[in-house]
C-alpha cells in the first residue's frame, strides 16, 4: 500500500512539476515573442523600422515598416468597424508586394470609391505557402469577422510536396503555431523555437552570405566593366558553390552578354532591378545541375507528374471549409509565372533550364484551376489580365512590376466589386 501511495503521488508530483516548468517557459517566451495575432501569422518579428541598404535608396517604400502585426499594412483591430465591407488579403510576398510602392491591398483600396467603405486588409506574409494560408485564415483571418477571404496562390512556389497534402494531424512544430503540438499547448515557446532554429521556409532559404550581402553585389555591380563578372563569380563561389570551377560560374552567369549581372546596373528607364543573394541558389540549382527537365508544358506529365496539384488543391479545400462553415466567401486568384510576360521570357532565354520551370508552373496552374471549377469553388486565373503585355513582371526577382500590379489591382477591384453588388442584392431579398 505504501509503495502505491509512494508511486501515486510521486507521479502527480512529476505531473505537477512538468506542467509548472513548461507554464514557466511558455511566460518566460513571453517576454521575447510578438503579441497575437502577429506571432500567429510571422515567423519573424516585426520590423518597426526598416533601413535601406545601399542599393535600394531610390526606392523608398522598400522600407516601408510593418505594422504591429507584422504587416506592411496600417494599424488594425480584430473587431471590423461598423459599416465597413472587410476584405481580407491572403498569400505570399505577392500580396506583401515589396518592390511596388503599394501593396497589392492597398493598390486595391486606392481604387474603391470612398462611399464602398471598404477595409482591404494585408494578411501577406513572403515566404509561405497554402498550408501557411489555411492556419493564418483558420486562426487569424476568420475571428476578424470577415466578409470575404481572397486567397492569392503564386505558380512559381505555391504547389506543395505530394506527401505535405492537408493532414488533420499536426506536427511537432511549425512557423503556424496553430499546426503543432506544442503551439497548441505553448504557442509563445513554439514561435520561439521556429524564430531562433531558423525552422522556416524564409530561414532556410538564406544562404551563408554575410548580412551586408545586398552592398556587396551592389558594389560588385557598380564595379568597373573588366572587374563585374570577376567579382560575381567570386562572390558566388565563395557563398553558394565552392564546388564549382570558376569558369564554370562565369560560363552560366555570363550568358546573354552579361545580362543577369547587368541588369542590377541602375536604368535610365523602367523600374531598378537588383541582384540579390537568393537568385543566385535559385538559377544554379538548374542551370549547374545535370537532370531531367520539361521542354514544353505538354512534357510536364512525363516529367514531373501532377502530384503537387493534388496536394494543393487540398489545402484550398480545407479553407474552403473552413470559410463555408462561416459564410465568408472565398475567391482564389491564381497568379501566373511571368512567363506571361514577353520581355520576361525573352530576357531568360540564355537559361533554358531553370526557364523550363515556368512551363511546369504554368501546366500545374491550368490543372489547379481545373480542380477548383469541379469543386465550385471561385477563381480567378489572372492569366487572361497579364498575357501578352511587356513589361508586367520584374525580370529578376519575378514579382509583379507597378504595371503589372496594376492591372491585377483593377482586376481584383472588379471582383470585389461583384461581391460587395452580390450581398447587396441577398441583402434586398
Amino acid at each position: 500500500m505504501r509503495r502505491s501511495k509512494r508511486w501515486v503521488f510521486g507521479t502527480l508530483f512529476g505531473l505537477i512539476l512538468v506542467a509548472v516548468s513548461l507554464g514557466g517557459i511558455e511566460f518566460l517566451s513571453s517576454f521575447y515573442v510578438p503579441a497575437w495575432p502577429a506571432r500567429a501569422m510571422n515567423p519573424r518579428e516585426p520590423a518597426l523600422e526598416r533601413p535601406l541598404a545601399t542599393p535600394f535608396k531610390n526606392q523608398p517604400w522598400l522600407a516601408d515598416p510593418d505594422n504591429s502585426w507584422g504587416m506592411r499594412d496600417s494599424e488594425r483591430t480584430l473587431s471590423k468597424p461598423a459599416g465597413v465591407y472587410r476584405a481580407v488579403f491572403v498569400g505570399d510576398s505577392f500580396v506583401d508586394s515589396r518592390f511596388t510602392p503599394l501593396s497589392l491591398p492597398a493598390a486595391v483600396q486606392q481604387r474603391m470609391a470612398p462611399s464602398q467603405k471598404v477595409e482591404a486588409v494585408n494578411l501577406g506574409v513572403g515566404a509561405t505557402d497554402p498550408r501557411s494560408y489555411y492556419y493564418r485564415i483558420r486562426d487569424v483571418a476568420v475571428e476578424m469577422q470577415p466578409d470575404a477571404v481572397l486567397l492569392f496562390i503564386y505558380a512559381g512556389n505555391d504547389f506543395m510536396q505530394p506527401n505535405e497534402g492537408h493532414s488533420i494531424w499536426p506536427r511537432w512544430v511549425d512557423e503556424s503555431p496553430g499546426g503543432a503540438l506544442l503551439g497548441m499547448v505553448m504557442p509563445r515557446t513554439n514561435w520561439l523555437v521556429v524564430n531562433r532554429l531558423d525552422l522556416a521556409a524564409f530561414f532556410r532559404s538564406r544562404s551563408t552570405a554575410p548580412a551586408n550581402d545586398e552592398d556587396m553585389l551592389y558594389a560588385a555591380v557598380m564595379s568597373p566593366p573588366e572587374e563585374r563578372l570577376k567579382r560575381i563569380v567570386s562572390y558566388v563561389k565563395t557563398y553558394h558553390r565552392p564546388d564549382m570551377s570558376e569558369e564554370q560560374l562565369t560560363e552560366i552567369l555570363s550568358r546573354g552578354g552579361n545580362r543577369f549581372i547587368d541588369i542590377a546596373r541602375p536604368q535610365k528607364e523602367g523600374e531598378q532591378e537588383y541582384l540579390l543573394d537568393w537568385m543566385f541558389g535559385t538559377l544554379l540549382s538548374w542551370e549547374a545541375r545535370d537532370f531531367g527537365v520539361a521542354k514544353s508544358r505538354a512534357d510536364v506529365k512525363r516529367v514531373m507528374g501532377g502530384a503537387q496539384v493534388d496536394a494543393t488543391f487540398s489545402w484550398i479545400e480545407a479553407t474552403d471549409r473552413v470559410l463555408r462553415r462561416r459564410n465568408v466567401p472565398l475567391v482564389v486568384f491564381l497568379v501566373p509565372m511571368g512567363s506571361v510576360d514577353p520581355q520576361y521570357v525573352d530576357f531568360w532565354k540564355p537559361w533554358p533550364r531553370a526557364y523550363s520551370w515556368n512551363y511546369v508552373c504554368d501546366e500545374w496552374t491550368a490543372q489547379l484551376a481545373g480542380a477548383l471549377g469541379k469543386a465550385g469553388i471561385r477563381y480567378v486565373d489572372l492569366r487572361p489580365t497579364l498575357e501578352g503585355i511587356p513589361g508586367t513582371y520584374r525580370k529578376m526577382d519575378g514579382h509583379w512590376s507597378q504595371k503589372g500590379e496594376a492591372l491585377v489591382a483593377d482586376r481584383v477591384k472588379a471582383e470585389l466589386d461583384s461581391l460587395i453588388d452580390r450581398r447587396s442584392i441577398a441583402k434586398a431579398k
